[in-house]
């Protein structure tokens, strides 16, 4: 290869960068500005406005936990203030997020008319507000209960990080298959309240798996959601649970399920545009 050709292959190349570098900062900005429509759509701009994103989670967890408490939920030396933060933090992110991005497309197709605005677009910017406001609910009361005493420090920060991260990972993965169902189907819209209070034994909330039965154990552990409560319980409690988890069907399963979303994704778009 001689000089010249080198040399435009390297400005090949570095157009391409560019491009990509380009497409990128579109593509942030896009999602920054859904964010911030979101946000002021759903929240306002007076009073409290967008710290309801994390109150609202907040003011659950801190009810589950009060009743609780009363209930003697747990066993051994699990505090009930730290099983409740674990167990219901993630209810509400599977909720919350499911929620709301089965009504996504249908609720924001007039943006979809701005060529630079896709549906992965509106999806992936109610997604992050969802799991920003839950996490930020949920390390936030973590502090608060470790210094009030009611539960004690993190056994393995590191383990919950990654358990959060793909309990994250799933819930946006059902939720972009929800979103492609409420696009499609008026019976979904009508029935999946219901089917969300019918998920609740198979999130891993209210119960180690390790607690029940062989035969419910087989059960549970079909929903990749109790492998990553488990996980999350164990990276804080350590020792004092006997937590059962497979990281490697958690992630097959979130893999799966996010290729099936974004195939179900293209076809939303093409839905809007026929109809």
């Amino acid at each position: 290869m001689n000089i010249s050709q080198t040399s435009s292959t390297n400005q090949k190349m570095n157009a391409k960068n560019s491009s990509l570098r380009a497409s990128l900062s579109i593509q942030m900005r896009v999602l920054g500005a859904l964010l911030m429509r979101e946000i002021i759509t759903r929240y306002g701009r007076h009073n409290v406005g967008f710290l309801w994103l994390f109150i609202e989670p907040m003011m659950f967890s801190i009810g589950i936990t009060i009743l609780w408490s009363y209930t003697s939920h747990t066993q051994g030396i699990i505090p009930v203030a730290g099983f409740a933060l674990t167990g219901y933090s993630a209810i509400v992110l599977w909720r919350n997020m499911v929620s709301r991005l089965a009504n996504t497309s249908s609720a924001n197709q007039g943006l979809l008319y701005h060529s630079q605005v896709s549906v992965m677009d509106l999806i992936l910017s109610r997604a992050f507000l969802e799991a920003a406001g839950v996490t930020v609910s949920f390390i936030g009361l973590s502090f608060a209960f470790i210094a009030l005493d009611l539960m004690f420090l993190p056994s393995d920060p590191l383990k919950i990080a990654f358990a959060w991260f793909l309990l994250i990972w799933f819930v946006i993965a059902a939720g972009m298959i929800a979103a492609y169902a409420g696009e499609t189907s008026e019976v979904f819209d009508r029935v999946w309240h219901v089917m969300m209070y019918l998920t609740l034994p198979f999130t891993g909330a209210f119960s180690m798996v390790s607690w029940l039965p062989p035969g419910v154990q087989e059960i549970l552990l079909w929903s990749p959601m109790v492998h990553a409560v488990e996980m999350l319980r164990e990276g804080y409690f350590g020792n004092g649970v006997i937590a059962i988890y497979s990281v490697f069907y958690l992630m097959s399963c979130n893999l799966v399920l996010t290729l099936v979303g974004l195939v179900l994704i293209r076809k939303i778009r093409r839905n809007l545009e026929e109809s």
